[in-house]
């Protein structure tokens, strides 16, 4: 509970919210779903700046990205039929996984999970990361300009140390958001690049029961362009765990010409030397060693679905191509 909460605020613009976030002197914090700020112990917030009414709960796409609203609810991109269509549902799939509530996944949203993180024990993280999305954020700003006299040729009215206020909007790879994230910045949006249109994915998780939160999960993304691995992706997740890519098995595999699926038993002898230097964090519900184990596995099973989606996806567009 937060029992050193004395101020509600119900934004209806997002300058209003920010300016109430960008505050020195009340910590103030964004009210998303609620799911998990509701039930901190933290009595160092004072104020809280609910979000509902931003129209920040939306999904788009246009010729380069899908575009989701922060306060879309994890049920809504797990009903979404945009989404069950986008990277072969991987969204989809990986929103129903990060909670067997309902109840919870009507109330938590995009932009809450991202800004929790590791706290949140979401799936979908995983998901995001591997499609190399990136977080919108925006702050107010205080900018200082310094407009000077000019020069002879180029005269300027000398206006020095003037502040004006304004908003200040950036992109932050959702892999890295929670280490370069300020604290006064508001995540608004999530934009994912489109993939190719030969794509294939695959999530998979392991845990106590299929209730349970992942004690490791995986989601690999994989592009067939031109007969060849265009590019390829595989993300790490799980309980109390950052998701991590595995930036050396992709490598290893983009690049390469594509003449049939890869044979299952190369592409474990890769991830076992991929793997082998890998350390992923323990904790009280699992061990590193178990992770490392599984890792291989669980990681072999979903690259060889992915690949196998994707060069299913691009003999079909190859064909619609050359009808058309």
């Amino acid at each position: 509970m937060l029992l050193k909460l004395v101020e509600y605020h119900w934004a209806e613009h997002i300058d209003d919210a920010l300016l109430l976030l960008g505050r020195l002197d009340t910590k103030t914090v964004p009210l998303a779903g609620g799911t998990y700020l509701l039930g901190l112990k933290d009595d160092s917030i004072q104020a809280v700046v609910d979000l509902r009414d931003l129209e920040l709960a939306y999904i788009s796409d246009d010729a380069r990205y899908l575009h989701i609203g922060s306060m879309t609810t994890l049920q809504t991109m797990a009903e979404a039929p945009l989404l069950k269509e986008f990277a072969t549902g991987l969204l989809a799939h990986a929103a129903l996984a990060s909670s067997p509530s309902r109840l919870i996944r009507n109330s938590a949203t995009i932009g809450g999970t991202l800004a929790t993180g590791v706290a949140s024990q979401a799936d979908l993280w995983t998901a995001l990361v591997a499609l190399d999305a990136e977080a919108v954020v925006r702050s107010g700003s205080r900018t200082q300009v310094n407009l000077s006299g000019g020069t002879s040729e180029r005269p300027g009215l000398a206006l020095s140390g003037v502040v004006f206020k304004g908003k200040q909007e950036r992109r932050l790879a959702c892999s890295t958001l929670s280490l370069e994230r300020r604290p006064a910045e508001l995540i608004v949006e999530v934009a994912i690049p489109q993939p190719a249109p030969g794509c294939g994915t695959s999530f998979m998780r392991i845990s106590q029961t299929p209730t349970d939160v992942a004690l490791l999960n995986v989601a690999a993304m994989v592009e067939i362009v031109d007969g060849k691995y265009k590019r390829v992706r595989l993300a790490f997740g799980g309980v109390n765990m950052e998701p991590v890519r595995v930036q050396l098995i992709e490598q290893q595999l983009e690049g390469y010409a594509v003449v049939h699926p890869i044979d299952s038993e190369r592409l474990q002898a890769l991830l076992r030397a991929g793997l082998s230097t890998m350390r992923f964090p323990s904790d009280i519900s699992v061990s590193s060693a178990y992770r490392r184990v599984c890792s291989v596995h669980l990681a072999a099973h979903a690259l060889e679905e992915a690949i196998n989606v994707a060069h299913w996806r691009s003999m079909v567009s190859s064909g619609a191509g050359k009808v058309g």
